[in-house]
């Protein structure tokens, strides 16, 4: 470890004795240009992938599924009336699944690489703010930070939207210590802005971070009478940045008459605060949290101390607009217009945190201290590593659960698994039903008739499907020797299943209760 974090190219040893130093390799990559990007990088992805096959899948991922998984033309239709916001990455993941095929692993898979990326470009961006080491340790500590692990493993746009945000921030960089302004970098600047908001919208307002770090770094030059480049970086920006946010509005328009679909945030209240110190990074592991905000302060206070340069924005003018602005503008926005801030929604901060807290790290100067507050901080983020790899670690869902069961109980039907199913309520989700479970793990629901559907979420135009109501479809039970009922345990609707399927000749074989569901077989006769 001490090695690793040395920012010198190691002397070839001339004692022919066997080193208890690591092993050469290390010092090899870390002497290439890239090394210490790709270090932090494949250890991300590593720790990003690995168990990700292994909590089941859950409701929001769900939609990821049941959304890239319809044609081209049918997501159209659908990011019509809902998640126009996440349609550029229903795309993706579309083209995806046409390449490898769906399974809960490939859903996930590309959110590691992207997790493997930004950090990747975290050390990078870090190296150029401060310097090498604190280039390395930032990306490790990105790597763990449990939002990052969480981020990594979930089929979503967050892993994607984190990487865009750490790469405009790149960009910006080179754009602005550039010695005469480029305008090949300000066309990338823009381009990748526009595809930052495509993917989520909210990433808009990092470039927005980005416009304050430009003016705090004009108003230092100015103070201290500085000759900087900062009026053809602000030119820049503005000219990029307002091309990017034209090109975004009629996806801002759409998305913002598709609001319902988030009226399930509340308000903020008191509860704000241990959202933004606790749950946006550190996902409510309050001696990680402790620790990493004690650490921010002596980045703080470190950079602080020993001055900053004036030729280009400072660590400081960087990734504290990139951690406040984003926060402070969606909980504003929040206290007088619809709510829509919650922790997750600025995962795309984490490369920021995780910048100031190796900035901290590094301030204790000492290599064997340096080595040890990382060793430290990583234990302190197992316990959160651990739980987010359990399998109802997303949100207690039990669907794979739901999944295995199913499917060895029809294994080991006498008619060979020829049956009719009902899909009840979803817990905390009233307009979509517990045909999600089928939506996510199909294969234990194959062949099955399904009794209430009415037309298959692909061909609505909506994120699910239509459904009738049972007393008009219950004669699609004829011809089958078993119903299956998955259903919420909250709005539980077995007794009146239980009634309806009596009349049809049917009784309850066998019940099972799961994590928020209910199932129940019903057996003729």
């Amino acid at each position: 470890m001490t090695d690793l974090l040395d920012s010198r190219t190691a002397a070839t040893p001339t004692v022919r004795r066997r080193s208890l130093r690591p092993a050469g390799w290390y010092r090899d990559v870390r002497a290439r240009r890239f090394g210490d990007a790709g270090i932090a990088g494949a250890f991300a992805f590593l720790l990003s992938v690995a168990f990700s096959w292994v909590p089941s899948v859950w409701f929001d991922e769900s939609a990821t599924v049941v959304s890239a998984t319809r044609s081209y033309k049918q997501l159209g239709a659908e990011v019509q009336t809902v998640d126009a916001v996440h349609a550029t990455y229903y795309g993706l993941m579309h083209g995806w699944f046409d390449l490898v095929g769906y399974t809960p692993f490939t859903l996930r898979f590309p959110s590691a690489v992207a997790t493997g990326l930004a950090a990747a470009l975290v050390v990078l961006l870090a190296a150029r703010l401060t310097d090498k080491r604190t280039g390395l340790v930032a990306g490790l500590v990105f790597a763990v930070l449990p939002r990052v692990t969480w981020m990594g493993a979930e089929g979503r746009s967050y892993a994607t939207a984190t990487l865009l945000a750490v790469a405009l921030s790149l960009v910006l960089m080179h754009a602005t210590t550039r010695p005469r302004p480029s305008k090949r970098l300000w066309v990338l600047y823009g381009v990748l802005a526009l595809a930052a908001g495509m993917v989520f919208l909210y990433v808009a307002l990092v470039v927005v971070a980005h416009g304050l770090t430009l003016a705090l770094w004009a108003l230092r030059s100015r103070l201290h009478d500085r000759e900087t480049p900062w009026r053809q970086a602000l030119g820049g920006w503005v000219i990029a940045s307002a091309t990017a946010a034209l090109a975004l509005i009629p996806l801002a328009h759409l998305a913002s008459s598709q609001s319902r679909q988030i009226n399930w945030i509340l308000r903020p209240g008191w509860n704000v605060f241990p959202n933004v110190l606790g749950w946006q990074w550190f996902m409510a592991n309050w001696q990680l949290t402790a620790v990493a905000w004690a650490l921010v302060v002596v980045g703080v206070v470190s950079v602080l101390r020993r001055g900053a340069r004036h030729n280009a924005p400072n660590v400081l003018q960087v990734v504290v607009p990139w951690m406040a602005v984003p926060t402070v503008g969606l909980i504003a926005v929040s206290m007088v217009s619809n709510p829509v801030y919650s922790p997750r929604y600025v995962t795309f901060g984490a490369p920021a945190v995780a910048i100031l807290i190796a900035v901290g790290l590094t301030a204790l100067s000492r290599r064997r201290f340096i080595a040890a507050g990382l060793v430290v901080l990583i234990a302190l983020t197992a316990p959160s590593y651990v739980s987010q790899r359990q399998p109802e670690a997303k949100d207690n869902s039990s669907w794979a659960e739901v999944a295995d069961l199913i499917a060895h109980e029809r294994s080991l039907e006498p008619s060979g698994g020829d049956d009719a199913i009902i899909y009840g309520h979803l817990r905390r989700h009233a307009a979509a039903s517990a045909r999600n479970i089928a939506y996510t793990y199909p294969d234990a629901f194959a062949g099955l008739t399904d009794v209430t559907l009415k037309k298959p979420a692909a061909e609505t135009g909506k994120l699910w499907e239509d459904r009738f109501a049972l007393a008009d479809t219950i004669e699609r039970v004829d011809g089958h020797e078993y119903v299956w009922l998955v259903t919420s345990d909250k709005r539980d609707i077995r007794p009146a299943v239980t009634q309806a399927l009596a009349d049809e000749g049917f009784r309850v074989e066998k019940q099972w209760h799961l994590t928020y569901v209910n199932i129940v077989r019903y057996q003729l006769g």
